[in-house]
């Protein structure tokens, strides 16, 4: 009787343990990645502006689209050393002429499409630049948890900017020079949804 008791009194702390747990993780806790759909449109890199901005041309109806990348944050050009560091491999990751797909997000304030973007190698490049340090994580942009795990990575390893104890994060750098409006928040219009059929390169 004792034992089935005993057996009894466990589940049930077992239940409100879960219980809070899962509470928890709705709330404070939870992991959230926003899932972009890939355009089955292609498109060619035509300028690399920056370490987190480009122009693309559309292949199927020639339009110029000006590309945000989704969940990052490019030291500016002005930025001693790392601007130019960045915006280099970029160019690198993505060469002139170069076919890209888009996981498309939304537009932002400033009419640019925010977007992950695939180079021709198939490469996450928003993953691959935070990967390598020369990017930070876009803090104030929900859905992008998985690219605050990614930048964990390249900070533990000392990869790029992290590697630097006088960097300063970029939104830190803007609002010091009076560059841009973007800081603590960003508008957005509605969201842009395509179906992933048709997603060759």
């Amino acid at each position: 009787m004792f034992k089935i008791l005993g057996i009894c009194l466990i589940i049930t702390n077992l239940a409100i343990y879960e219980s809070k747990w899962s509470s928890y993780n709705r709330t404070k806790g939870s992991f959230f990645q926003k899932k972009l759909s890939i355009s089955p449109d292609s498109f060619t890199v035509i300028k690399v502006a920056d370490g987190d901005t480009i122009t693309v041309r559309n292949n199927s109806n020639w339009e110029l689209v000006r590309i945000r990348f989704f969940c990052i944050d490019a030291p500016e050009k002005s930025q001693p050393k790392w601007g130019k560091e960045s915006s280099d491999k970029l160019r690198e990751l993505l060469p002139l002429n170069s076919k890209v797909k888009l996981a498309i997000d939304k537009t932002d304030l400033y009419g640019r499409t925010v977007a992950e973007v695939f180079n021709y190698k198939r490469e996450n490049v928003n993953k691959k630049m935070t990967e390598l340090g020369l990017v930070v994580h876009y803090r104030f942009q929900k859905g992008c948890d998985d690219y605050r795990l990614v930048e964990k990575t390249a900070k533990s390893s000392q990869r790029g900017v992290w590697n630097d104890k006088k960097f300063e994060l970029p939104w830190n750098y803007r609002k010091k020079m009076g560059i841009g409006a973007r800081g603590n928040h960003t508008s957005y219009h509605k969201k842009q949804k395509f179906k992933t059929k048709n997603t060759a390169f």
